[in-house]
C-alpha cells in the first residue's frame, strides 16, 4: 500500500489545502466511519451479467448525458493527498472514475453543518467553493466549472467532466439575500435548504419543529432562488417545510438526494404525496444510493452494529489524537468485521421504478450521495458502477429514451426550465 506521502506527490505542487469542514460530532461514528467501509470496498457487481445486454447498456451510457445531483467529494478534497484530478485509492468519485463510469457532470456539495449555523458559516462555505474552484482549474484537461445547463452540454461535447456547486443546508446565507447573491455569482446552483437540523431557513425531516414548515426568511429566499435562476433542493427538510416550498415557488424544485418513504421509512425520503405534488410542479426527485435510504432492513441493522460498536471507536478516537488519518485506518478495520451487508443494486431500482409509477418518467434522476455516506449496493461501491443502473434499467424493460431521461436529461430539463423563469 501506497503512504499518504507517496500518493501526495500526484498533486500539483500549486494545490494548497484549505482547512477541512466536517460532519457533525452526532454523524461522526455515524457517517465518517460508514464512509470508510465504502472507501476501502472493492468495486465488483457480485452477479453474473448478460453480456450483450451490458454491451447495449454501455452503448446507451455513452450516449447519455449523465448527471449526479449530489456528492460529498469537497469534504474529501480538503486533506493533503486527495486530488479529484487523479484516481485515488479511497473515496468514491474522482474525475478519472467519473469517466469510466460514463458521469458526465456532477454537483459538489459546500457541507456546512448545522453546528456552525451560528458560527460563521459564510466563511466556511467560502473556503469549500474556492477549494472546488482551484481543484477542477487544476485539472483542466478532464473537468471545466459549468454554470447553465448549456454549459453541461458544451462540457460534455468536449469529452471532459462538467462540475457544479450545490450548497448542503442554507445556513452560510446567514439571513442575508445578498449574501445568496454572492453565493449565486459565485457558482452555487442549488441550496438544500437545511441539513439534519431545523435552522433560520426552514424546519429539518430530522429534528424538532422550530417554524412548522418554512420561516418568514425562507419564504424571502425561495422568491429570491426563483428570481436568481437558483434549483431549490428538498431533501433534508420537513414535510411541512417542503409542501411550503412547493406553494411559494414559482419554478420546479429538485430533491438531490431522497429515496421513496413508501420503500424505506426514513423521514429523509418523499412519500407518495410528495412525490405527486413535486412532479406537478415540474420537479425532479434524484434517487440517493445510501443503502440506510433504500432499506428499513439495512437501516435498523446499521444502527444496531453502531451502537454496539460505540465504546470502541471512542476509544479509537480518543487514540488517534486528532489525526483523522490514523482514526480512518483503525475504523474502517473495526467497521469492516462488522458491517451489515447492503442491499443489492434490484433495491435501489425499485426506488427509481417506484418513483416513476407515482410521479412519472419525466420527474427522476439520480444523486448518489458519494463521499457523504457509507455503504451502496454491491457494483455501485463508487461512480465507475454507473453504467449498472442502465444495464438495470434496460433489463427491466425501460425504453431507451426513458433511460435516457432518468440519468440525465430530467435535470436539465428542469434546469432549463428555471434558468428560464429567472428575472423579474
Amino acid at each position: 500500500m501506497r503512504t499518504a506521502r507517496a500518493r501526495s506527490r500526484n498533486i500539483p505542487a500549486r494545490l494548497k489545502p484549505v482547512r477541512a469542514i466536517s460532519k457533525t460530532a452526532a454523524l461522526l461514528l455515524a457517517a465518517l466511519i460508514l464512509i470508510t467501509l465504502a472507501w476501502s470496498a472493492p468495486a465488483s457487481a457480485a452477479e453474473a451479467l448478460d453480456p450483450g445486454l451490458m454491451r447495449r447498456a454501455r452503448a446507451l451510457h455513452e450516449r447519455a448525458i449523465v448527471v449526479d445531483t449530489h456528492v460529498d467529494t469537497p469534504l474529501l478534497m480538503s486533506g493533503r493527498d486527495f486530488f479529484i484530478g487523479r484516481r485515488n485509492d479511497r473515496g468514491h468519485l474522482d474525475l478519472v472514475r467519473m469517466k469510466e463510469g460514463g458521469v458526465d457532470a456532477v454537483f459538489m456539495a459546500v457541507f456546512v453543518s448545522n453546528e456552525f449555523d451560528d458560527r460563521s458559516p459564510a466563511q466556511r462555505a467560502l473556503q469549500t467553493i474556492a477549494l472546488i474552484h482551484q481543484q477542477v482549474g487544476l485539472s483542466s484537461a478532464l473537468a471545466e466549472m459549468a454554470y447553465s445547463s448549456a454549459d453541461i452540454r458544451r462540457i460534455h461535447a468536449t469529452g471532459r467532466r462538467a462540475v457544479l456547486i450545490g450548497m448542503e443546508n442554507g445556513g452560510p446565507v446567514e439571513g442575508s439575500l445578498e449574501k445568496l447573491r454572492i453565493f449565486q455569482r459565485l457558482g452555487v446552483r442549488y441550496i438544500t435548504l437545511t441539513h439534519n437540523k431545523s435552522n433560520p431557513i426552514c424546519d429539518s425531516s430530522t429534528d424538532e419543529p422550530r417554524w412548522g414548515g418554512l420561516s418568514p426568511f425562507g419564504i424571502e429566499l425561495v422568491a429570491e432562488m426563483n428570481r436568481l435562476g437558483m434549483m431549490i433542493d428538498v431533501s433534508h427538510i420537513s414535510d411541512d417545510a417542503f409542501f411550503d416550498v412547493i406553494e411559494h415557488s414559482r419554478a420546479p424544485v429538485i430533491a438531490s438526494h431522497s429515496g421513496a418513504r413508501a420503500l424505506c421509512s426514513s423521514p429523509r425520503n418523499l412519500s407518495d404525496e410528495m412525490l405527486a405534488a413535486l412532479a406537478a410542479g415540474g420537479g425532479v426527485v434524484h434517487i440517493i444510493f445510501y443503502s440506510g435510504f433504500l432499506s428499513d432492513g439495512y437501516a435498523e441493522q446499521e444502527a444496531a452494529a453502531r451502537e454496539r460498536l460505540r465504546p470502541q471507536f471512542e476509544r479509537l478516537r480518543e487514540e488517534a489524537e486528532g489525526d483523522r488519518g490514523l482514526f480512518y485506518a483503525r475504523a474502517m478495520s473495526l467497521w469492516g468485521e462488522h458491517a451489515p451487508e447492503p442491499p443489492g443494486i434490484d433495491v435501489l431500482i425499485d426506488h427509481i421504478e417506484h418513483a416513476v409509477r407515482v410521479a412519472g418518467i419525466d420527474h427522476v434522476g439520480l444523486g448518489s450521495d458519494y463521499d457523504g455516506a457509507g455503504s451502496f449496493p454491491p457494483g455501485l461501491e463508487d461512480v465507475s458502477g454507473y453504467p449498472l443502473i442502465t444495464y438495470h434499467l434496460l433489463g427491466r424493460g425501460y425504453a431507451e429514451e426513458d433511460v435516457l431521461k432518468i440519468l440525465g436529461g430530467n435535470l436539465l430539463r428542469v434546469f432549463e426550465e428555471i434558468e428560464r423563469r429567472a428575472g423579474g
